[in-house]
């Protein structure tokens, strides 16, 4: 019995490893296309996550670059920012963007195969964060 719970624990450590290993690497939303849009429906374009071996992560927008860390838990990827700032440098000089101040809450994907996926709501309308491995 004991050896069988070592077997299942060290199973269970290892399986958990394994899936944080698989998702390491780059990240990027579909190319704007017709296909795409068919496909996909409403999603956001020119998205970029590098989740690196040490736990940290670069995730940019066409607006916005956050760095923080990132961990796996059960099937979610959990970004959790420690500092976002303005894509445009001349941005980060106003008071309530300076410093990374603009952190919010986690961001939860789903981890779907190689394909990354969240819903947001924006303005009452519903659109989709999907990001494929490169």
């Amino acid at each position: 019995m004991k050896a069988f719970s070592l077997s299942l624990l060290f199973m269970l450590l290892f399986c958990q490893t394994k899936s944080q290993d698989s998702v390491i690497g780059e990240y990027s939303s579909p190319e704007r296309s017709t296909l795409n849009s068919l496909r996909h429906g409403a999603y956001a374009l020119d998205l970029n996550l590098q989740l690196q071996e040490n736990g940290e992560y670069v995730y940019s927008t066409c607006a916005q670059i956050a760095k923080g860390t990132w961990t796996v838990r059960n099937n979610e990827l959990i970004l959790k920012c420690r500092e976002k700032r303005m894509a445009i440098d001349s941005l980060n000089q106003v008071e309530k963007y300076a410093k990374g101040k603009i952190c919010g809450e986690d961001e939860v994907f789903e981890i779907k195969g190689k394909k990354l996926y969240r819903e947001e709501m924006l303005k009452n309308k519903k659109f989709k964060i999907i990001l494929f491995k490169k």
